[in-house]
């Protein structure tokens, strides 16, 4: 079976076809080996990388190695479907879509453990990840959708209707969604928050493996990878994966600690205020780096008229980022704690960091509920878009917006529970859904 399908791959790919893959996979490679040479020479004392004189020049070298690496990471996990268990490769994948993510904040949460001003940053940044995914990402989706739609396929209807499954993410967002309300009025993040969000993880990943999802049939380097001889394929997988994790490695501490200097010099230069700046330097620019790679695939399955199963991607990871991203943070920050001999205890937030997320939590409940009719529609992205630049904008105004969210959050939700047909839709899915989850268990 598995050498059918091979063979067919084979067949799929012309001579230009290949070469163009195996360029763009090498690229990746070349792109990030200028930053990894420059921090290795510098960690053997070679020589001395400055921050501050090219701290520019740093953000650029590093972001580029954490999206090339990120690309190459995600490739590799895609090929080792062939060699593990279909569940445990959703597990695997479903970190590795935000794994650049992942290094950035985690680091900035073990500095917290040792200057207390880190905290603002490893909140900044997870928070604007989490609301640039809702606000910025899944009104492109669909602008990206109808633009191709247009061209394509005018017959298709002008919102992107998800499948009756999404009801599972739908729902585990939603209930991390609504833990991570109370962590505002809580004050702080502890270990119970980490075990908590964990096992929400967890139990999501569980029943989503028990439906018998899998990942779309190899395209691109992967193909490539896939249709090398096998003694060299499984040596490329574990390379790619190694080269991916030292790239991380190497950039993250640089990457963050550049945006900061950055910051700085452009509150000096322009007279802005210098916490504040930095503070919105790692709340987007860093989240534009580390999110690249996916929204650059979600992009190219909305233009191929696959605006579902880009939905679907962003989806998850937004359940990914609310339950293992901030579960990381109490615990990178308890290690961090024991590491450096400090008392162990919780994160404790102060107003700003409240109020992010708080503004977090009241933006990810209004576009959970608008998606309850199981449809993504025009007049959602722009209120969504228009929520999220405005508060962009104007930063200060976080609570208001915050408070703007849950009202509308309520109207949408009165609209959407008093329609027979939303209800009824909802059923539905939600029937479908539990039908499939204990249909596999029996094959199981």
């Amino acid at each position: 079976m598995l050498t059918n399908i091979e063979e067919k791959n084979e067949h799929k790919l012309s001579q230009e076809s290949k070469r163009k893959y195996t360029n763009l996979l090498i690229m990746m490679f070349l792109v990030s080996l200028p930053w990894m040479i420059i921090k290795s020479l510098t960690l053997i004392g070679v020589f001395k990388w400055d921050y501050e004189n090219y701290a520019l020049m740093s953000a650029i070298m590093t972001g580029i190695t954490i999206i090339a690496c990120a690309f190459i990471v995600s490739w590799a996990s895609e090929v080792l479907q062939e060699y593990l268990p279909p569940n445990f490769v959703l597990a695997l994948l479903a970190i590795i879509n935000i794994l650049p993510e992942y290094v950035v904040d985690i680091y900035f949460t073990y500095m917290a453990g040792i200057k207390e001003e880190y905290t603002h940053y490893a909140i900044s940044n997870m928070t604007g990840a989490n609301r640039m995914l809702i606000g910025l990402v899944w009104p492109l989706i669909l602008i990206i959708y109808l633009i191709a739609k247009s061209k394509k396929s005018p017959s298709l209807p002008n919102y992107i209707q998800l499948d009756k499954t999404n009801i599972l993410e739908i729902t585990f967002l939603m209930i991390s969604t609504l833990y991570c309300f109370t962590l505002p009025f809580k004050g702080n993040l502890n270990l119970i928050d980490t075990l908590i969000l964990f096992i929400i993880f967890g139990i999501y990943i569980y029943l989503a493996t028990r439906m018998g999802k899998r990942e779309p049939e190899l395209e691109g380097p992967p193909l490539i990878i896939s249709q090398l001889p096998e003694k060299f394929k499984k040596f490329m997988i574990f390379f790619m994966f190694s080269f991916s994790g030292l790239g991380f490695l190497l950039s993250a501490e640089p990457f963050g600690e550049s945006l900061l200097v950055l910051g700085s010099k452009i509150a000096t230069n322009f007279g802005f205020d210098a916490d504040t700046t930095k503070f919105l330097m790692v709340q987007w620019i860093a989240p534009i780096a580390s999110e690249s790679p996916e929204i650059i695939v979600v992009i190219i399955f909305a233009y191929k008229l696959l605006a579902p199963d880009a939905f679907s991607t962003v989806v998850s990871s937004k359940i990914n980022q609310w339950t293992l991203l901030v579960g990381f943070i109490p615990l990178v920050f308890f290690i961090s704690l024991l590491i450096n001999s400090k008392t162990g205890k919780p994160l404790i937030l102060d107003e700003l960091q409240k109020h992010e997320l708080l503004l977090t939590a009241a933006q990810s409940l209004f576009a959970l509920v608008m998606i309850l009719d199981m449809k993504f529609k025009i007049i959602d992205a722009i209120l969504l878009f228009i929520l999220f630049t405005t508060q962009l904008i104007i930063p200060d105004i976080r609570l208001q917006v915050s408070i703007a969210y849950i009202i509308l959050s309520f109207i949408f939700l009165l609209r959407l529970i008093t329609s027979k047909q939303v209800r009824n839709t909802l059923k539905e899915s939600f029937d479908y859904t539990l039908h499939q989850i204990k249909n596999s268990g029996k094959e199981n």
